[in-house]
């Protein structure tokens, strides 16, 4: 096996470079002065493998759930949470673009984990789904009507066509309606 060679680096007017230091100044301790259990070790100075000893790639930025771009996802546009308060409608939207898919994706609507909302639908939840030729895209609406208080919590949406698969999950938040104090005329002219 080859040595390796000892690179010095030097300035450009061949003296050795002042802000390099020199290994052999380099203080060590021997052997015999080092502590003989390893846990007295510091952490600084334990040895490591040869796995950790590899250099890490520069850390990439992290960008948001909802924000990323996913190649092989199925969705163009997820259903982003919403806030609603009680009575009002809202929509969710979920957009698949079926040009790279043979045949028609199957979607599902879960409140919770498990839930599934196909068989709730009706007076306060419709489903929906369109179909534009022109762009190839698939259109799902979760309607919700008349939002009440129990509505609230997280929703997941699931996307399948045959051997592709993608979900995302979303918050409903239902707020309580502003009421205002009716005051009956009537009980101001009671008899006692």
């Amino acid at each position: 096996m080859a040595e390796p060679v000892k690179k010095i680096e030097t300035a450009l007017d061949g003296e050795e470079n002042p802000a390099v230091p020199d290994p052999a100044d380099i203080n060590t301790k021997a052997p015999a002065e080092a502590p003989a259990d390893s846990s007295e070790i510091p952490a600084a100075r334990k040895c490591t493998s040869a796995a950790d000893t590899t250099p890490t790639a520069p850390q990439t930025e992290i960008q948001d759930p909802d924000k990323k771009t996913d190649l092989t996802g199925l969705f163009t546009e997820k259903p982003l949470s919403g806030e609603v308060t009680v009575g009002e409608n809202i929509t969710f939207v979920a957009k698949v673009n079926a040009v790279s898919l043979l045949k028609k994706p199957t979607i599902k609507w879960f409140k919770g984990k498990w839930m599934d909302l196909a068989s709730k639908s009706g007076k306060h939840l419709q489903l929906k789904e369109t179909y534009d030729r022109h762009t190839k895209v698939y259109t799902f609406e979760m309607l919700v009507i008349a939002a009440k208080p129990s509505f609230a919590g997280a929703y997941r949406c699931e996307v399948s066509s045959r051997d592709k698969f993608d979900s995302c999950n979303f918050d409903l938040t239902v707020h309580e309606a502003c009421t205002v104090e009716q005051i009956d005329i009537r009980t101001a002219f009671r008899r006692i």
